[in-house]
């Protein structure tokens, strides 16, 4: 039987699972659904293809993507996912330096593919009507790639970008960057039977960010950072988060921080029981735990991945080391990566215990994950 918004509505957003990555408003076909704020809502007639719920991320064990894009599931050491390469990284160019985050190497590689052709666009996370707010932007040129550098650490409607760079920029080879979870959705697009396929035979690479989490943008932002600290979000210039800190860093003033533990409160819920840090089912995979300040980590996953970053090599937009050859290196990822298993299979045994309603995947399959230590947690459930 065929699912549709409705029971997207009954099963993710009405608990709290909703990503507010806008896959379900962007697939439609019929343009029947739009973003409210952060939530998807039905503007006109249900058409009842049920495309939007097969784009969901939320409502399905995400092991069975797994097994698709790499034909097997991880073994228990590879806590970190399916991976071919692990590599320290750091942008050459100074302009992409001078803006982007960690060593740059998102936007380095991305400008590469956009140089040679690989793609004809990116969807990045730019901001949208309000400071640091994010909303998705389609770049199709180096200077475009550089304004939207930087990480925004709240969740924004990522695939209305997707729509954009097909429907407005006309473009058929689509890089889409986004953290583990719009990572999800972005395979949902490409590798379920019931899909957009004007959009999902766009898309070309899937190029995952490590996350932790995102934060509540009226919480965190503006709550805590704009009202508590009197802080105006239009003067802050980057956020970043280093050695259990929440940093930010304004426009000719002094930076200001925060203890990470203190703002982990504002994450939001859907984070809470997500179990991939290393965006487990990207192309590519980057973050900056693992190499040193000022440089990235990259975990080259599949062989589409692999050509990709050839191309950054050939274009000499960044300099490249074995992550085995820097420290901290790869292992401090995979406790980074274990430690978030852990505390979502705590989450989901909290919720169990307090009656409330568990993702609606774990209702119709209880997960098996992969450390011995998680699977004594799941146990319990």
């Amino acid at each position: 039987m065929v699912k549709l918004f409705n029971d997207l509505i009954k099963e993710v957003t009405t608990p709290g699972y909703c990503l507010a990555c806008g896959a379900c408003v962007a697939s439609c076909p019929y343009e029947s659904l739009a973003m409210e704020g952060e939530t998807p809502a039905l503007k006109k007639a249900c058409m009842n293809c049920g495309i939007c719920y097969e784009e969901c991320p939320q409502v399905i064990d995400q092991r069975g993507l797994k097994r698709k894009i790499f034909g097997r599931r991880s073994s228990d050491e590879e806590v970190l996912g399916i991976y071919r390469q692990a590599l320290s990284v750091e942008a050459r160019s100074s302009d992409i330096k001078a803006r982007a985050q960690d060593g740059g190497a998102v936007t380095s590689l991305l400008a590469s593919l956009l140089e040679d052709g690989f793609i004809d666009g990116a969807v990045v996370m730019g901001v949208g009507a309000l400071p640091w707010q994010p909303f998705p932007k389609v770049a199709t040129t180096r200077e475009e790639l550089i304004a939207c550098a930087g990480i925004k650490y709240a969740r924004g409607p990522l695939f209305l970008g997707l729509k954009d760079a097909v429907d407005l920029h006309y473009c058929s080879r689509v890089a889409i960057v986004g953290t583990p979870c719009q990572i999800a959705a972005s395979r949902r697009f490409v590798l379920s039977k019931l899909t957009n396929r004007r959009l999902s035979e766009a898309i070309r690479l899937h190029l995952g960010l490590f996350c932790g989490h995102a934060f509540e943008y009226e919480s965190l932002f503006r709550g805590v950072i704009e009202r508590q600290l009197r802080t105006p979000l239009s003067e802050v210039v980057k956020f970043d988060i280093k050695r259990g800190r929440f940093i930010i860093y304004r426009r000719r003033k002094p930076r200001r921080e925060l203890a990470l533990e203190a703002v982990k409160r504002y994450a939001c819920s859907p984070c809470k029981v997500c179990f991939d840090y290393a965006a487990e089912l990207a192309d590519i995979s980057v973050g900056a735990v693992g190499s040193p300040l000022g440089r990235s980590t990259v975990l080259i996953r599949t062989q589409v991945g692999s050509e990709a970053f050839d191309i950054a090599r050939r274009f000499r937009e960044l300099e490249v080391l074995e992550l085995e050859k820097v420290k901290p290196g790869i292992n401090v990822i995979g406790k980074v990566s274990r430690e978030k298993k852990l505390r979502a299979a705590g989450e989901l045994k909290r919720l169990k215990l307090q009656g409330k309603t568990l993702p609606i995947w774990l209702q119709e399959q209880p997960p098996a994950p992969k450390e011995e230590e998680l699977l004594r947690s799941i146990a319990q459930l």
